[in-house]
């Protein structure tokens, strides 16, 4: 075996997007997992997007809106993950977030880790 780069004698690389609830709801089984292993394991995030303003806009954004907000409520249910009880809006893209979340790396893991974690709260937790 190989060691990853960073001299790690392993690489976890997480596929994440900030507005997924699927990542929102892994996150607190990501942290135990990053402090269980320690500097064995090199962490890398690479964001992905899973929804862009390219998509055909919602014909009812408001029936859009309640569908997320039950879909979100479906995956907050199966994680364990908190939830606002009504969410504000669906976004047009999580490109913006991802970048933001990106940009925050430069500043460290510990900076980027609370912007990331700052990003999905605003959506999954107050439902903005």
């Amino acid at each position: 075996m190989t060691a990853a780069p960073g001299g790690a004698a392993l690489e976890v690389v997480e596929y994440t997007d900030p507005l997924c609830p699927w990542a929102w709801g892994s996150e607190p089984a990501f942290r135990r997992l990053r402090s269980s292993l320690g500097d064995a394991v090199r962490w890398r995030r690479v964001f992905c997007i899973l929804f862009d303003e390219g998509d055909d806009p919602a014909p009812d954004p408001e029936a859009e809106r309640l569908w997320y907000e039950s879909y979100v409520e479906t995956v907050c249910g199966h994680t364990g993950a908190p939830r606002a009880a009504r969410l504000s809006r669906v976004a047009a893209s999580s490109w913006p977030a991802s970048l933001v979340a990106k940009a925050a790396e430069r500043q460290g893991s510990p900076v980027a880790d609370r912007v990331l974690r700052r990003l999905r709260e605003t959506v999954f937790v107050t439902g903005r």
